[in-house]
């Protein structure tokens, strides 16, 4: 799923979310999501990459993400990531 919430109304994005994780959950379908909603990424699923410049720059397992929040992400983008990173459309963005 590429941003497949991404031009949705705040409800209707929810409400999306909700869908299809029972679709996953029902069907066993394994999934990727992209996204640059942090939030999202810590919240769905049961790993969380993160790729800058098409290079894996951490991979986080179920332990690891429970414990964290977007700005422990960005953090942690700012030391191995490349680039400057978008505050407002990954931290604010729900």
């Amino acid at each position: 799923m590429d941003e497949h919430t991404a031009a949705l109304d705040p409800q209707a994005a929810e409400k999306v979310m909700e869908i299809t994780k029972q679709i996953v959950t029902e069907n066993s379908f394994p999934t990727m999501m992209i996204t640059h909603n942090l939030n999202a990424a810590l919240k769905t699923g049961t790993r969380t990459v993160m790729l800058d410049a098409g290079r894996v720059i951490f991979d986080l397992s179920s332990e690891e993400r429970e414990k964290m929040a977007a700005p422990d992400l960005m953090r942690m983008y700012s030391q191995r990531g490349s680039r400057q990173i978008d505050y407002d459309r990954m931290l604010l963005a729900d």
